[in-house]
């Protein structure tokens, strides 16, 4: 019955999660009249009016008001509505601009919204529906529990590793996740390996080229390798594009060989892979620091005049020198603008960095005893592989037989057979 609705709610957290509360909630009463309003665009006075609105048969109405704005007028006549509002209109506040947060570290509302959030607690009959904050890269494991327990439900598996190759596709939206699992449940097997999720999700990036294909070269068949990127021509990719591709690979799997011949674990050259390319150098290199910590530095560094700041008062380099630079150069026209770094090698993904290492060390490096011996062959095939398929880019550019010298592109970075080298 419509009476069991509680009222008023306070609905706050993850926009998905509290998008799907109030969507449930309407499919469970269908016969009941409901009604949105928006507190930023409508007026104090005609919600209120809404709500004073009482039908001829005395029927039950929700009246659902959204789009909170941060205002204190507002809260408090929402405050008002919720203690006094008439006994057949339910009335639920989304705050749907997510004002309401919880604090990390204290686990509490954080002030400006605490002293709404007490008094709503204190009204009669009210409830209150926490959907959770949305996921971030400091609870990546709320993320991949999220993912394992909406497979589960419809009786599927995935592991850990998985789950984060799917973050790493989709995102980290809650809809997003949960969108692309219900589309891939209707095909996948009853265990999701890597290739179902590479295959299937819907990548949130322009990388799906890059993915989906350094994702078959390091896989063990040729032959779907080179269907692959016949699809891939076939819609109109161009062979310049996907030559490009086999070089990045072949630069990687070069400088995981070097660095594991250099003593560097393979548990350790991900993170250190990851790393290339990153700006400013001088804090992604920095052995003292953690990922969380260069990830937060260098996000505020990728304009010029922050970029300056830092290399003058953290670095130590002297005014004058960008003074001089400026007089010698001249002004500027992009003197405000984002740092340029053309030819930066950026992996785009964690997990394309965790396969390629996994390439040179199940396929490559294998079962073979570990040896001085064995990291030179290692390091001496990622040369080679390297300079046979830059050479080959050169030819596909200028020659006459592009699918050829793809194909050689492809057989050569597949190839592990170390004595081939």
């Amino acid at each position: 019955m419509t009476s069991e609705i509680p009222s008023p709610i306070l609905i706050f957290g993850d926009p998905y999660t509290s998008k799907n509360y109030l969507v449930s909630t309407k499919k469970k009463y269908p016969n009941i009249k409901w009604v949105t309003k928006s507190a930023t665009n409508d007026t104090i006075d005609n919600i209120r009016a809404e709500a004073g609105i009482v039908s001829w048969d005395d029927s039950i109405k929700v009246l659902v008001i959204q789009d909170i704005p941060d205002r204190t007028q507002v809260r408090d006549f929402l405050s008002d509505l919720a203690e006094t509002h008439d006994k057949n209109t339910k009335i639920i506040i989304w705050d749907s601009n997510q004002h309401i947060k919880i604090d990390p570290k204290e686990k509490t509302i954080e002030k400006t919204w605490a002293e709404f959030v007490d008094r709503f607690k204190s009204t009669k009959g009210s409830k209150i529906v926490n959907s959770g904050e949305q996921f971030t890269e400091k609870n990546e494991e709320d993320t991949v529990t999220f993912i394992t327990n909406q497979f589960l439900r419809y009786n599927k598996q995935i592991s850990s590793k998985n789950a984060k190759l799917l973050i790493s596709i989709v995102g980290r939206e809650r809809s997003m996740l949960d969108s692309d699992i219900k589309k891939m449940v209707l095909t996948a097997p009853e265990v999701i390996d890597a290739d179902f999720i590479i295959d299937n999700a819907f990548p949130s990036t322009k990388e799906a080229i890059i993915y989906k294909l350094g994702n078959a070269l390091d896989g063990n068949s040729y032959e779907a390798t080179v269907n692959m990127v016949e699809r891939f021509l076939a819609n109109d990719v161009n062979y310049n594009v996907i030559a490009e591709i086999c070089v990045k690979k072949a630069r990687w799997q070069l400088a995981v060989a070097y660095m594991w011949s250099q003593g560097v674990p393979f548990s350790v050259i991900p993170n250190k892979l990851m790393e290339m390319g990153k700006f400013p150098s001088v804090i992604w290199h920095n052995e003292e620091m953690s990922e969380s910590e260069k990830r937060s530095m260098s996000e505020g560094l990728q304009e010029k005049e922050e970029m300056r700041t830092f290399l003058n008062r953290k670095m130590g380099i002297s005014d004058n020198y960008f003074k001089a630079e400026k007089e010698k150069k001249g002004k500027s026209k992009r003197s405000k603008g984002v740092m340029a770094r053309k030819g930066a090698e950026v992996i785009p993904m964690f997990f394309m960095a965790s396969q390629t290492v996994d390439f040179i060390k199940d396929r490559v490096v294998g079962n073979n005893k570990i040896t001085d011996d064995l990291k030179k062959k290692v390091l001496n095939r990622g040369t080679k592989v390297y300079l046979f398929v830059q050479e080959k880019l050169a030819d596909i550019r200028y020659g006459n037989n592009p699918n050829q010298d793809l194909q050689e592109m492809i057989r050569v970075l597949m190839n592990t057979n170390l004595s081939a080298f």
